[in-house]
């Protein structure tokens, strides 16, 4: 037989069950509230990082400029040999990430490209050889700012490990003639976009010279 006692018993370990349960339930949502906060402000971190690196290559290209005349072009409609095809990328992307191996070449010092900055050559942008870069010198940094593609291939790229995109016609191309929307060069990162994906798609979400979200 049941006494009252017992029954009042039963009811507070139910209620208690039932409280356990809601506070459980609340911590899940709090923490996935966190996490999703987190996120957000991890992404915006990444892109600012993005942006004050474009700015710094844009700083040193306009450095190049000063000293050539000129800003390093690419593709060069005259010099086809020194456009370089990157495996796994196409059409204009594809010249635009060859940009890349551009941008690596003229700014980091490394103009014959052997990873190494060349004892006569100016450098325009700090640590942008792949020695600076690689782990075999026992110091890389945490961002890496160049990687080798194999040979004596290396782009330059993002914080988020993607090839900076860089396009540049040469001087006095009509706008029939340009490739670029700027009338000096483009340069943009797709901020960790996949090729072929719908957020790479949406150029929104670039990070360009020619107005970044």
């Amino acid at each position: 037989m049941k006494t009252r006692s017992n029954q009042n018993n039963l009811l507070r370990r139910a209620f208690t069950l039932m409280e356990l349960l809601v506070v459980i339930t609340l911590i899940a949502v709090l923490a996935a509230m966190v996490l999703a906060g987190a996120g957000g402000i991890l992404k915006k971190i990444k892109r600012d990082q993005i942006r004050n690196y474009l700015a710094e290559i844009d700083a040193g290209l306009e450095a190049y400029r000063v000293d050539n005349g000129i800003y390093p072009l690419n593709p060069d409609p005259i010099d086809s040999s020194g456009t370089t095809s990157i495996p796994g990328y196409n059409g204009q992307d594809g010249e635009a990430v060859a940009g890349a191996a551009v941008l690596y070449k003229h700014l980091s010092g490394d103009f014959d490209t052997d990873g190494l900055v060349d004892e006569k050559e100016t450098v325009y942008v700090d640590r942008l050889d792949y020695w600076s870069n690689s782990d075999k010198n026992g110091k890389a940094p945490e961002v890496v700012r160049s990687v080798s593609m194999g040979g004596s291939v290396y782009l330059v790229v993002d914080p988020l490990g993607s090839p900076v995109r860089y396009l540049a016609d040469p001087p006095g191309y009509t706008p029939e003639q340009r490739k670029t929307r700027n009338p000096t060069f483009d340069l943009w990162s797709i901020a960790g976009a996949e090729p072929d994906s719908e957020e790479f798609s949406d150029q929104s979400t670039w990070i360009t010279n020619w107005g970044s979200q």
